[in-house]
């Protein structure tokens, strides 16, 4: 009787570790990320491209691609004014 309790104390315990595993983050120069969220991560003089995502238990970045987008701004001609 007492290792059927001891059983069922030990899953009750396990179940908020369990649930914590799910709210794992990766961190990029302070800013946290939810795991499947991408950012452009800097190294060494270098960036590129990575997805947060979860290896063996630990919250870790995966490369997608070498460089990270660029956000092309629209210039306007200055109007000259006489």
């Amino acid at each position: 009787m007492r290792v059927g309790v001891l059983v069922v104390g030990l899953a009750i315990a396990a179940i908020p570790t369990l649930a914590d595993a799910h709210n794992c983050k990766c961190r990029n120069r302070g800013v946290m990320f939810e795991l499947g969220q991408t950012s452009c991560l800097k190294v060494d003089g270098g960036s590129y491209l990575a997805r947060c995502e979860m290896k063996l238990n630990v919250s870790s970045w995966t490369k997608i691609q070498e460089g990270c987008p660029v956000t092309e701004r629209a210039y306007s001609q200055p109007t000259l004014i006489n």
